[in-house]
């Protein structure tokens, strides 16, 4: 994927951004900037209530990724009607930050990076006792099984009439059914496999 936007760091010649998770960052926060201006406690606990199921960005990679978005003018500070010490700095996305969202979600995804320690361990199952293969699934299923109920309580918040829904909660629908879609096939899967190690008779 070629990434079109590069941001320099003050002082060094290139870019900070590179084909990796650590870039995407920007992008996160500028998408959630453009809804409303937020501070870097506002964008991390709108992470962790929206897209924490895919996604996740901790406060070292926020406000950092902050202070370089305003720098180069993607983002600028709201200037607060009655100053706080105790108030928390927000930001404001510009029209060149919307740009560079806007660019970067024409560009094709990157599907890479996938990492899951749970296949990893069943991976190498054979070399332990497979009661420990299935423990693990089962808590897996226990896992999945909460967040399910959390997606599924998303979902009925959700307006019924498909004349209600605003663009904005059409592409929310459309994470959420990810979760949900993704979540009953894990489940699906665990309980499959347990039931294919017991009927190997390796237990």
């Amino acid at each position: 994927m070629t990434i079109r936007h590069q941001i320099s760091q003050p002082g060094k010649q290139g870019s900070f951004m590179n084909n990796n998770r650590k870039s995407r960052t920007l992008y996160a926060i500028l998408g959630f900037l453009c809804s409303k201006p937020r501070s870097g406690y506002d964008i991390k606990k709108a992470i962790e209530k929206s897209v924490g199921f895919f996604w996740s960005e901790s406060y070292g990679q926020i406000y950092p990724m902050l202070k370089k978005l305003e720098a180069e003018g993607l983002a600028v500070r709201v200037k607060e009607e009655e100053p706080s010490s105790r108030r928390r700095q927000r930001y404001a996305i510009t029209d060149k930050g919307k740009q560079v969202l806007a660019d970067w979600i024409k560009e094709d995804a990157d599907y890479g990076g996938f990492r899951n320690e749970l296949l990893l361990k069943l991976f190498f199952g054979s070399t332990v006792d497979p009661a420990i293969s299935i423990r693990h699934l089962e808590d897996f299923i226990k896992h999945e099984k909460q967040r399910l109920e959390m997606f599924e309580g998303f979902n009925s918040t959700l307006p019924r009439n498909g004349k209600e829904m605003t663009p904005n909660l059409i592409f929310l629908a459309a994470t959420l059914n990810y979760g949900l879609s993704g979540t009953k096939h894990n489940i699906q899967w665990a309980e499959d496999t347990i039931q294919m190690l017991k009927d190997m008779d390796i237990t």
